[in-house]
């Protein structure tokens, strides 16, 4: 298999993401006459797993801020939601990145670390001439084209940078996939620099003096206490490849494969660490639905049909087969056991 098609494999897998950003726009949606659970009807997500601090497909933060864009009819909606967020929102990523030595090396903290985030999108440093673009990928594809999702996340990005060049940094230019959508005094406050627009990606422009910048010397001391507490949770394995299950159940994609490419982990690599766990991806798989199964049998109002659904079965009956294969009982009776 080559590269390419690698990286087809890649896009084409679900992609997930902590639900963190989701709180932001719910607050600005709401001084919009937008709720929450609209939202989640909209996007068709379930509103408690928007809520309850865990992972949520990428797609679905993406769609929620170009469903909230186009439903309030603000044509700079991303530029204004970024200014309602900091860049620490992705958690340990930003923490680690803001210890950068150079912008190459904060591009490649970024690269090393962000998926702990997200794996829905991803920066790359291009240092081909003598300045240096900045590119954002956005790999989740969902509902809408992630333009405004795409202007917020590059107007937060842009907030880091000022500590390492000096507060009146600026970039050279900004580069735009889309077509303008709000007005030119919206971007020129968000981006303070030149944007062109149907660039053909997604990128900030670094000048030559930019990329010489080094930090002064100075201990590493944070950076490598970081980099251990990202590594002790990158390390606890299990418990994120049952996080990755449980979003992944309901679209009945929750293979191994699927679930490797959203921790952006080999699929053999992944079987390997855990059977090293002394498990494996099919009995973390069986585990979890039977939790599950547990959890939504034994409430009220929650049919076999539903139940099967969430657990990414076809139908009933296979959710009655597993359940009798697994433990030896019914639909039916884990119901009643339960209650």
């Amino acid at each position: 298999m080559t590269d390419h098609d690698n990286m087809l494999m890649i896009c084409a897998m679900p992609h997930l993401a902590q639900n963190t950003s989701l709180e932001p726009l719910f607050r600005f949606a709401a001084t919009l006459g937008i709720g929450a659970d609209d939202i989640c009807d909209a996007i068709g997500l379930d509103l408690r797993a928007a809520t309850v601090r865990g992972l949520i497909p990428a797609t679905a933060m993406i769609d929620a801020v170009e469903w909230v864009a186009t439903t309030s009819q603000t044509p700079n909606f991303g530029l204004l939601m970024a200014e309602r967020v900091e860049p620490r929102i992705i958690g340990l990523p930003a923490l680690i990145a803001e210890q950068s030595r150079s912008i190459a090396d904060y591009y490649d903290v970024i690269a090393a670390h962000l998926g702990q985030h997200s794996t829905g999108y991803t920066f790359m440093l291009d240092q081909d001439g003598p300045g240096g673009v900045g590119r954002l990928r956005v790999l989740s594809r969902g509902l809408y084209e992630p333009r405004h999702f795409v202007e917020a996340v590059l107007a937060i990005q842009l907030r880091v940078f000022p500590q390492f060049l000096g507060p009146a940094w600026r970039p050279t230019k900004v580069l735009l996939a889309h077509a303008q959508l709000g007005r030119a005094g919206d971007y020129a406050r968000a981006f303070g620099a030149q944007v062109v627009f149907e660039a053909g990606y997604n990128a900030i422009v670094f000048s030559a003096d930019d990329l010489r910048w080094r930090a002064a010397r100075q201990g590493n001391g944070v950076r490598h206490h970081l980099e251990h507490v990202a590594a002790a949770t990158q390390r606890d394995l299990s418990s994120r490849v049952v996080t990755a299950i449980r979003t992944l159940l309901p679209t009945r994609e929750a293979t191994i494969e699927a679930v490797a490419a959203a921790m952006s982990i080999n699929p053999r690599t992944l079987q390997r660490r855990l059977q090293r766990s002394g498990t494996s991806f099919s009995q973390l798989l069986a585990e979890t639905r039977i939790e599950l199964a547990r959890d939504l049998l034994g409430r009220e109002g929650i049919s076999a049909t539903e139940t099967a659904s969430r657990l990414g079965f076809a139908e009933p009956s296979v959710l009655s087969r597993f359940l009798r294969k697994r433990i030896g009982i019914s639909p039916r009776r884990f119901r009643q056991n339960w209650r």
